[in-house]
């Protein structure tokens, strides 16, 4: 008894940890609506230099964690024949990209609630993919989460940014493709496997951005009195805004279930349009912000539900 206990506990730690790691990750994520804004540079442009430091950043901690391995080049063999994790990576690759362009042609806001959507597919695919069926809580905070969304789509949504509005939707399906897709493979691989494959699919996933912007960063490289200026927002977009978070989401998503790892991290979406109104002054309507309230308040609530199980 004492011990069915302890590992209850156990989980119990763990879970909070990965709360609080997804949490501060998300807290970084939201910064990219403002260093996209700034960035004096073409879409694709900012997105593919965003990856490349991003994936050098991510190169350097994988290298580090491998040191430990008796074989490190046949663990990263292993996780390179995976089609799960090529596919994670796509996934991750088509929501960075397509966010950007989203950003560029729509408001913040809408470039990140829409993107935000993404609880939704989760929710309704963690049954029959992950054999992980969603929770009253669950339920009731993916509504509400339907409901923010409403409300930000009617303060926000007109003709005029139809193009960012369908890019940000795309983005939402790679968002919502990677904790299920890394869910999935994880259930299927050994342990010591399972810890190393989401920073090497996310590693893809920079890595096939990159590949993708790179005509566009090789026809318009950033130029003018600017140049500096937007390199530099770039490094901290590659480094703080996604290498860093995205290694401490790597770690959480092992310790969360595929839909309380999106759910939580929805407090980006309410973070990323006030950083981008106080740098730039683009304000969203009150409507959008009523969704914003309305999101967090069911990401607390959801919290406060499973921590009191």
């Amino acid at each position: 008894m004492s011990e069915a206990l302890e590992g209850e506990r156990a989980g119990g730690r763990a879970r909070r940890t990965g709360a609080l790691l997804v949490l501060a990750a998300a807290a970084l994520w939201s910064t990219g609506g403002v260093g996209v804004k700034i960035a004096d540079a073409e879409p694709l442009v900012v997105a593919g230099l965003r990856s490349v430091f991003a994936l050098a950043f991510m190169i350097v901690v994988i290298a580090v964690q491998l040191r430990g391995e008796r074989r490190p080049l046949a663990v990263m063999g292993q996780l390179l024949r995976r089609p799960l994790v090529w596919a994670a990576a796509a996934s991750y690759a088509l929501m960075v990209v397509m966010f950007v362009l989203a950003a560029r042609r729509t408001t913040a806001a809408n470039a990140i609630f829409i993107q935000y959507t993404a609880p939704v597919y989760v929710a309704l695919l963690s049954a029959p993919l992950l054999g992980e069926r969603p929770t009253r809580s669950d339920l009731l905070a993916t509504g509400a989460c339907v409901v923010g969304m409403a409300l930000t789509f009617g303060g926000e949504l007109d003709g005029g940014r139809a193009a960012g509005n369908v890019l940000a939707i795309l983005s939402s399906f790679g968002f919502a493709g990677l904790p299920l897709l890394l869910r999935i493979d994880q259930k299927r691989l050994a342990p010591e496997l399972a810890a190393r494959a989401p920073l090497v699919a996310m590693s893809l996933g920079n890595a096939l951005a990159v590949v993708v912007a790179a005509p566009a960063m090789l026809a318009h490289p950033p130029s003018g009195p600017a140049r500096e200026q937007t390199l530099l927002v770039l490094f901290l977009l590659g480094t703080l805004q996604i290498g860093v978070p995205y290694v401490l989401y790597g770690v959480a998503v092992r310790r969360l279930r595929a839909l309380e790892s999106s759910l939580l991290a929805t407090i980006e979406p309410v973070l990323n349009p006030l950083w981008v109104l106080l740098a730039t002054g683009e304000r969203p309507s009150a409507m959008a912000a009523a969704g914003g309230a309305v999101i967090v308040g069911a990401v607390v609530l959801q919290t406060i539900g499973r921590r009191g199980r």
